[in-house]
């Protein structure tokens, strides 16, 4: 007799392995307690004494307990178990399933059935009750015998993850969220097609497509990228041993010089290809990671399709969903420039006649390269991401029949991947203008005053015009597609912690978060600040802004936890979440500082660098500083040990004023104020 296939298990996103008391933080993602425990230990050691908070581990949303004063060792502790994590092997269960009814009337009756709409196991006889009853004849039942691991006993979360304590009960069909009564006053109050989410539940189609297959196919192409992961280890260690081979041979000719320089030569080999697959292992446990995200999603879908109710399917669905995409991009940053190739060869430093006279057997030059498979599964990912985005589940409603109702269907995508352009190393490639847009394109005055900006999700750009009290909307070409007024005259916009949350600098005294969506800005609140400031930052937690005098830290609601000392005129800030970095001017200088300890990472200070005024940071978190007064752009690594004047002088600008970093493509903004040319685009090209 055939032996039953073995379960899958789900899996811990830190080490890998089955869950074991698998405790779920706000963002959605899960985690092992201990696991937990020792991650958020050794984020506290070198976190600021004063943070209340650590990021997750897989999408970096802060996460803290309710109650920030227990010990750090308990913090796991304290978030809720996942039931729907807990494997079938290591889940406690028991063979005898009581009857629910039966229980509250002090009687203890064997249950055989499973009701996914009560929530509760019935016994043969309330089964026929049930069954019966006009209220709950149409409910679905399932045999006990075959829930999965307990899946019967788990209770999915349904409070706002925004709004501690708030029930979901609302669905947003334009922008297909869930939402609590807190997020539709604050958050959509102009959206014209909100519903009690009873009614999209209820609505929804029975069998509706669960995204099992986007998921499936997600995981999939992810394992691709584990494969060649591996592939790509299994090739450098077969081309270590070549090398080395090739090298052993030659030298046996003049064995009793070359030994010595045959250990010499071993251990260089040996320590870069060392090196190498850290660096291979490293973006592979980024995309194992993800990968086991991906499959325990298409696995949570296909154990629950059968076994729980469409309300709770929906909700996991849902909560699915906005899982992903964070901790896509999360791995796409690590990974998309990080090869998993890497050609080793030989080069010998001298001939063999003059043996004698050598220092050195030669040298290990390697080349990388991100594979085409590896390339275009990452495409696919994304590719797919925005497709699950796109097609709302709320989308597949029967019997639509007013404006109102919910509409349309799902639609299935094949995705063709395309190849990625390899990039371009930016401290050897060339840079130039390849776009300017002169102010009188936007038809008013007075001039513009281009401040501070930043690049939305969708490759649009913001900036700030603080003469004309607006901030100007860009879109991907950079073409001015829209002008949003603001009540002040704003300075600097930067992201907030939400995907769809931005904050303002007005007045110089003032700070506005709003809410972005569609091109339209909703103010949700205001937060005083120190007068004088003109720049802003976000960091974790924290607002930063910048004043004639110093940085002052802030907390959200407007409290200034700490200040850091400077000269100079009005700047602006970056900050960088991976490393808990921020970047200031002092005077004439660039100070790259960690906020967590005060210390001051590097130092940057040039001749050619006169009145630095704006920062900007790529994804490699090298800095980009244009100097006011000396007309040009700097590039410093994030060690601050590599330097590079990018732009000696810019095009048409004569002080420049800000500098936005494009979040994807490798290209930067630099803006103006005053000037007639209001801003200019400048792009990296291999020389």
């Amino acid at each position: 007799m055939a032996e039953a296939a073995p379960i899958p298990e789900y899996r811990c996103l830190i080490c890998t392995t089955p869950y074991k008391d698998p405790r779920q933080l706000p963002c959605g993602h899960t985690f092992c307690c201990r696991c937990l425990t020792s991650y958020v230990e050794a984020e506290h050691v070198t976190a600021d004494e004063d943070r209340h908070y650590f990021p997750c581990p897989v999408c970096d949303a802060p996460s803290a307990p309710r109650d920030v004063s227990t010990d750090v060792s308990t913090w796991a502790e304290c978030f809720p178990i996942n039931n729907l994590y807990l494997n079938p092997i290591t889940a406690e269960t028991s063979d005898v399933h009581l009857c629910a009814p039966c229980q509250r009337g002090k009687e203890s009756n064997p249950a055989e059935v499973w009701c996914t709409d009560c929530g509760e196991k019935l016994c043969k006889q309330c089964r026929i009750y049930h069954e019966r009853s006009k209220a709950s004849s149409s409910h679905r039942l399932v045999s006990v015998s075959t829930i999965v691991g307990g899946i019967c006993d788990v209770m999915v979360n349904e409070i706002c993850p925004s709004h501690d304590g708030k029930q979901l009960d609302v669905y947003c069909v334009d922008h297909s969220v869930m939402c609590c009564g807190v997020c539709v006053s604050v958050s959509h109050r102009h959206c014209n097609n909100v519903k009690p989410i009873e009614d999209v539940v209820r609505k929804t189609k029975t069998g509706q497509h669960t995204r099992e297959t986007e998921l499936k196919e997600l995981s999939e192409e992810t394992k691709k990228m584990l494969d060649d992961d591996d592939l790509g280890m299994t090739l450098l260690t077969s081309t270590e041993k070549e090398v080395s081979a090739e090298m052993t041979n030659r030298i046996q000719q003049a064995k009793d010089k070359l030994d010595n320089l045959n250990v010499t030569y071993q251990l260089d080999l040996a320590d870069k290809c060392k090196a190498l697959r850290k660096k291979i292992s490293a973006r592979r446990m980024c995309v194992n990671t993800f990968n086991t995200n991906a499959e325990n999603s298409h696995l949570l879908m296909s154990h629950l399709d059968q076994q729980i109710s469409e309300r709770h399917k929906f909700f996991i669905r849902e909560q699915t969903k906005n899982q992903i995409p964070g901790h896509y991009r999360r791995m796409d940053q690590n990974t998309k420039k990080q090869p998993n190739r890497f050609d080793i060869t030989l080069k010998l430093g001298t001939i063999i006649d003059e043996i004698m006279k050598m220092t050195t057997l030669g040298n290990v030059d390697v080349t990388s390269a991100i594979t085409a498979v590896t390339q275009n599964a990452n495409v696919c990912i994304g590719t797919m991401i925005e497709t699950l985005l796109s097609t709302p589940s709320a989308s597949t409603l029967a019997d639509s029949t007013s404006t109102s109702d919910l509409t349309g269907s799902l639609q299935y995508l094949t995705v063709q991947p395309t190849p990625v352009k390899a990039a371009v190393d930016v401290w050897t490639g060339s840079v130039s203008c390849v776009k300017t847009v002169d102010s009188s394109t936007l038809g008013v005055s007075p001039t513009p005053s281009l401040a501070g900006g930043m690049f939305t999700d969708n490759n649009e750009l913001l900036l700030t015009d603080s003469r004309n009290s607006r901030i100007l909307l860009f879109d991907d070409t950079y073409s001015n597609v829209a002008e949003l007024n603001i009540d002040g005259y704003p300075t600097d916009i930067v992201h907030g912690r939400a995907d769809d949350e931005v904050f303002v600098a007005v007045n110089k005294d003032e700070i506005l978060k709003c809410k972005l969506r569609n091109g339209q800005l909703t103010l949700i609140n205001k937060i005083s600040c120190s007068r004088g400031t003109v720049g802003i930052a976000f960091l974790g937690n924290n607002i930063l802004v910048d004043t004639l005098e110093s940085v002052k830290v802030m907390t959200v609601d407007g409290k200034v936890t700490k200040t850091i000392k400077k000269g100079g005129n009005h700047a602006f800030l970056a900050t960088s979440l991976s490393s808990a970095t921020v970047y200031h001017k002092d005077n004439h200088d660039v100070v790259c500082r960690r906020l967590d300890s005060d210390v001051e990472v590097y130092r940057y200070r040039d001749p050619r660098l006169n009145d630095p005024r704006g920062f900007g940071l790529d994804r490699d978190d090298n800095l980009y500083v244009c100097g006011h007064q000396s007309g040009n752009v700097h590039l410093v690594s994030p060690d601050g040990l590599r330097r590079r004047i990018l732009v000696s002088n810019l095009s048409s600008i004569s002080y420049p004023w800000c500098v936005v970093v494009h979040p994807t493509r490798q290209e930067f903004v630099v803006t103006s104020v005053s000037e007639s040319t209001l801003l200019e685009v400048y792009r990296f090209k291999s020389k």
